[in-house]
């Protein structure tokens, strides 16, 4: 009993629910490979199949526990809304591959049927065949009456010619059945559209209830409401996703244009400099030019001071 209660406590509160929060290893995460991903998005599928000729995986040996559903339900990460989307995406696969085995059984079954009544109708018996003719035209006719007695406004009339008809229709299905059930083994029996299996089409209402109870039927029927499901939530995730893509695609053509108006402003500033520090040459070679050039004067002045001097002190 003990063991039972610590079993049920840590799939609904994690292993390490008693372990101090600053010693958690933190590492038991609904993303883990040893989780069962279909619960998250649906259920669990191995289950609907046990005992059954569908039983092909066995029991799952992934983890179930409700501390990873509610771990996976309360996140609301975009990481997770893309784990999502990947789980739903496998889930729709597996079922499909189900789906796929009934479909091979349904598409034998009719393609029998076909290639079977196309034999039987060569060797039916001619007065089996007039019979069938005879009902054949008496339906068209009723039919072309009832529309006349529409046009005309006798609406009275024409249902009652239509009630007829389907009666001459179905009269003529049970003729048809009657010679082609003992005649043709495939239209003894249909096959289930949801989960492929053969039935009578004498079956009593007990057998029938049985059938829609049992397992297979039951996994199917299943199976066919959560892949309805899982499209719906798959289209729901791909537009929030495309919508999440285009705002980090705005952001990112955002942070671009920053980036580009940065690296405009730093050319500018940068030709800025350049040309401060071209004018700064253009003054000092200017000033430097002013400088020789007064230097120049001052030495022909010199010059000329020394010639009279030389000149004066000659007289």
């Amino acid at each position: 009993m003990c063991e039972d209660s610590r079993a049920l406590l840590d799939e609904l509160f994690g292993k390490e629910r008693n372990v101090i929060a600053s010693k958690r290893k933190n590492d038991a995460h609904y993303w883990n490979d040893d989780v069962c991903k279909n619960i998250l998005v649906s259920k669990c599928f191995n289950d609907l199949w046990k005992h059954t000729k569908y039983d092909h995986e066995g029991e799952c040996n992934k983890r179930h526990d409700q501390f990873f559903i509610n771990e996976f339900n309360s996140d609301r990460s975009l990481k997770k809304q893309q784990r999502e989307k990947k789980y739903i995406e496998e889930a729709i696969a597996y079922i499909q591959d189900k789906l796929k085995e009934v479909d091979k059984i349904l598409t034998k079954h009719e393609e029998q049927v076909e290639q079977s009544s196309k034999l039987q109708v060569a060797d039916r018996p001619k007065e089996i065949q007039d019979r069938l003719d005879n009902m054949e035209r008496q339906i068209n006719l009723l039919t072309d009456q009832s529309e006349k007695m529409g046009e005309q406004g006798k609406i009275d009339e024409s249902e009652r010619l239509i009630m007829e008809a389907d009666n001459l229709k179905k009269a003529r299905e049970d003729v048809l059945l009657a010679y082609e059930g003992t005649n043709n083994p495939f239209k003894t029996y249909k096959i289930c559209e949801v989960c492929g299996a053969r039935q009578s089409l004498y079956e009593t209402e007990n057998k029938v209830k049985t059938h829609l109870d049992g397992r297979i039927h039951q996994g199917f029927s299943t199976i066919r409401v959560e892949l309805q499901k899982l499209q719906v939530r798959r289209l729901v995730l791909e537009k929030i996703l495309e919508e999440e893509a285009r705002k980090q695609e705005f952001k990112e053509d955002i942070a671009k244009d920053k980036e580009q108006e940065r690296e405009k402003q730093k050319d500018k500033k940068e030709k800025e400099r350049s040309r401060s520090r071209e004018n700064s040459r253009e003054k000092s070679k200017k000033k430097s030019s002013k400088k020789k050039n007064k230097d120049k004067e001052k030495e022909k002045e010199r010059s000329k001071s020394r010639k009279h001097s030389k000149k004066h002190h000659k007289y």
